[in-house]
């Protein structure tokens, strides 16, 4: 009954996605509609999940992420006067959720691999290179230099720091349990792909408009969310 219903939401939020492309072009009470549909379902996959393997601490903090995520969804999409606090309040909400995403990931790797260092120069690395790739794209984009840009950096070093959290207790999962490795490493990539690319959308004019980008900032951003969901079937149970 559970696994029927993670495939039901799944396959409800890949099917209103396209819908929520469409009406987003001109963002409306529909299109807001529309996308908090989708982001209900990988909500509701999360809380699926917890209900069959128990409120275990990882569950509680990816419900807490997923939580903060949905959050994000609906404040980000608001138009009119409010629309620049909202945009704060989006961007805060999503920094949280990739905080607690982080607290569940690390919590759970000090547990199964009690060595392993949260705080380490490949953590450094990693996050390095990734600020690094985003300052080659924003000046390959032609992204005009913009005050809030910091506030960005800052942003993505916590969204690397969680991917590569992620990707190590994938590792350590993956000899256990690899479709809970395979989907907590794909979907983790797939978030940082998917705020790298709503970056550009959000700083860059000239392709603020650019559809394909758009289908490519969605996609990947629902279709990691529902696999970060799932994964609390696998791991912390």
């Amino acid at each position: 009954m559970y696994y029927f219903l993670i495939i039901a939401f799944s396959v409800i939020c890949l099917a209103v996605m396209p819908f929520f492309l469409v009406e987003q072009k001109n963002p409306s009470i529909r299109s807001l509609i529309l996308k908090m549909i989708c982001a209900s379902m990988f909500l509701l996959v999360g809380v699926t999940a917890a209900k069959k393997t128990g409120a275990n601490p990882y569950a509680r903090f990816m419900l807490l992420g997923l939580l903060c995520a949905w959050f994000g969804d609906l404040f980000l999409h608001i138009q009119g006067k409010a629309k620049a606090a909202c945009q704060v309040i989006g961007v805060l909400a999503f920094l949280s959720a990739h905080v607690m995403y982080l607290i569940a990931f690390g919590k759970e790797l000090k547990l199964l691999s009690p060595q392993t260092k949260m705080f380490s120069v490949s953590a450094a690395i990693f996050v390095a290179a990734v600020l690094i790739l985003y300052t080659v794209i924003v000046f390959v984009t032609k992204t005009p230099m913009n005050p809030a840009l910091i506030g960005l950096y800052v942003y993505a070093i916590f969204l690397t720091f969680m991917c590569f959290t992620a990707l190590r207790l994938s590792a350590v999962v993956f000899p256990s349990c690899a479709p809970g490795a395979i989907m907590l490493g794909t979907g983790a990539i797939l978030f940082v792909l998917s705020d790298g690319s709503l970056g550009i959308l959000m700083f860059n004019k000239k392709l603020k408009t650019n559809f394909p980008l758009k289908i490519f900032n969605i996609g990947t951003y629902f279709v990691g969310q529902l696999m970060l969901a799932a994964t609390i079937l696998y791991i912390g149970g």
